[in-house]
């Protein structure tokens, strides 16, 4: 059955679905201004309390590959309710952490939680809409959750300063609770065409069947390709900044507001045109932009030395591309086998999280003594990106 005649259950308002895609940048993000007060409070060093975002990461990661899956088999609405129970208990059991190991592990519950409901907000967006069009409302609900990473340090930081950290985790454990509420009262089960009966052998050869599919490679490699640049950026260009260059923090952090920007307009004209366009399109001209931007930065980090405009100035439009490429590459991943779109769902977002993970230490151990290799590593992942769209790849009809 292709697109056109496929019956859709009824798409649930994008609200839900951003609010559900929040919890995991919010999780992430809103507790690192506390680490130095946690190594504190629980008497560790800060390579211990910062294992509270990698063991956090780590957990979305491999949540992915194991609700996805069973999103398939089960339905998204029951695998979303437990994925907005898990990251409530893990909210209040790290409030009320005794030790750091505790607090790992209840961030470990968080992540599971935050990263399931991360994953079915893309698939029920896939399940409920045909592939340029589930494009389009990826692409806006990127734009609202780039507010969440950017605001929520400085929400956590105010929290931290007039209450404690442990207010933190309960105003988490408010918002788990509300989503938890809007999950059982407006969200549909949207998943018309999951197979109750399926075996877990059957839902693990799920990853094999879209692994060995050359448009699923294609475009989750693009994907891949594209959150590494992000990533490698977001790790080495602080001290790129600071250190190498020696300007103040905020210097950097007024930057990274205009990169903001740039990731935004991309969003925004991938939701705007990707019905009118269509997704390859878009895809194409997103690598495009953030290829040829990516060269004139090598070209120009090379002919003159390294200062905040060359720096700064191509990597608006690195992360212009990155936002055009991303919602168009992501749903398409996701239309490879609309009957495995939980599968595919957690299988891409595994992967790219990976991928950043892995770019981001690269990075990080390149960039403290060159700090160019930091354009060299950006500009690879560039390559990269445009060669996983050079792999044949077809789609069924829309």
């Amino acid at each position: 059955m292709n697109e056109m005649t496929a019956v859709r259950a009824p798409s649930p308002h994008l609200v839900l679905l951003v609010a559900l895609s929040a919890l995991q940048p919010m999780a992430l993000n809103i507790i690192a201004p506390s680490t130095p007060e946690l190594a504190r409070q629980f008497n560790t060093d800060y390579a211990t309390v910062q294992l509270t975002l990698t063991a956090y990461l780590i957990a979305v990661a491999t949540s992915q590959l194991i609700t996805g899956p069973w999103s398939d088999r089960s339905g998204r609405r029951p695998v979303v309710l437990f994925g907005c129970a898990t990251f409530l208990v893990g909210c209040l059991f790290a409030a009320i952490a005794p030790t750091i190991e505790a607090l790992i592990f209840a961030r470990v519950v968080q992540a599971i939680g935050s990263g399931t409901t991360f994953a079915m907000a893309r698939a029920v967006i896939r399940d409920t809409s045909q592939r340029d069009e589930a494009a389009s409302r990826i692409g806006y609900m990127m734009v609202a959750m780039l507010v969440v990473p950017m605001l929520s340090p400085t929400v956590g930081s105010l929290i931290d300063r007039f209450i404690g950290w442990q207010a933190i985790f309960f105003m988490m454990a408010v918002v788990g609770t509300i989503s938890l509420a809007l999950v059982w009262t407006r969200l549909p089960e949207t998943n018309i065409t999951r197979d109750a009966q399926a075996s877990f052998g059957k839902l693990a050869s799920a990853f094999p069947t879209l692994l060995s599919n050359r448009a699923f490679l294609a475009y989750t490699l693009s994907v891949c390709a594209t959150s590494g640049l992000f990533f490698s950026f977001v790790a080495g260009a602080p001290h790129v900044v600071v250190v190498s260059m020696r300007q103040a923090p905020e210097v950097y952090a007024l930057w990274f507001i205009v990169l903001s920007g740039g990731y935004t307009i991309g969003n925004f004209l991938a939701g705007r045109f990707a019905g009118r366009l269509g997704s390859e399109r878009l895809i194409l001209i997103g690598t495009w932009v953030t290829l040829v931007a990516m060269i004139v930065q090598a070209a120009w980090a090379m002919m003159a030395e390294l200062t905040l405009s060359v720096l700064f100035v191509p990597a608006f439009l690195v992360t212009l591309g990155n936002g055009i490429t991303i919602p168009g590459a992501s749903a398409s991943a996701l239309s490879v086998r609309p009957d495995l779109a939980g599968s595919a769902a957690g299988l891409s977002g595994a992967l790219q999280l990976w991928t950043a993970a892995a770019a981001s230490w690269l990075t990080g151990h390149i960039v403290t003594s060159s700090p160019k290799g930091l354009i060299g590593i950006m500009l690879a992942c560039a390559i990269a990106g445009a060669l996983a769209l050079m792999i044949p790849r077809t789609l069924p009809k829309q």
